[in-house]
């Protein structure tokens, strides 16, 4: 499933096919019921103003939990995030989780919020947030 997420930070949710939209829509309703974000906290966030509000901040931690691409020390797994995409979108993908690693924060829901923050600074075109 994580690969859904990747394909729709590089190539938007429109690269997705329903049965995938519909697994993100999931996801997304469910990481909304355990952290109270809201839906405006998100849709700003997708366009590149993030609240510093931690039901924000623990819905995108919720996302990658979810997902499954945090180990135990709350660190993204790179690698295991690049070895699920196929060739043609490694490239993009390569740059922005290489640069922006897992960011400092004062708790693992903060180091996440951090780390989108970097994604969608090294590149806004492709942020992708269910």
């Amino acid at each position: 499933m994580f690969s859904l997420l990747v394909l729709g930070f590089l190539c938007g949710v429109s690269a997705l096919t329903e049965e995938q939209q519909q697994i993100m829509e999931s996801l997304h309703a469910e990481c909304i019921s355990q952290t109270g974000a809201t839906e405006d906290m998100i849709v700003n966030a997708r366009n590149g103003d993030f609240s510093e509000d931690n039901k924000l901040k623990c819905y995108m931690k919720c996302v990658f939990e979810e997902l499954g691409v945090l180990d135990d020390d709350g660190k993204v797994d790179i690698d295991g995030i690049l070895a699920m995409l196929p060739d043609e979108y490694k490239d993009v993908a390569t740059t922005v989780f290489n640069k922006c690693g897992t960011q400092a924060g004062t708790d693992v829901c903060d180091a996440i919020f951090q780390t989108h923050k970097c994604y969608y600074a090294a590149n806004s075109e492709h942020y992708f947030l269910p």
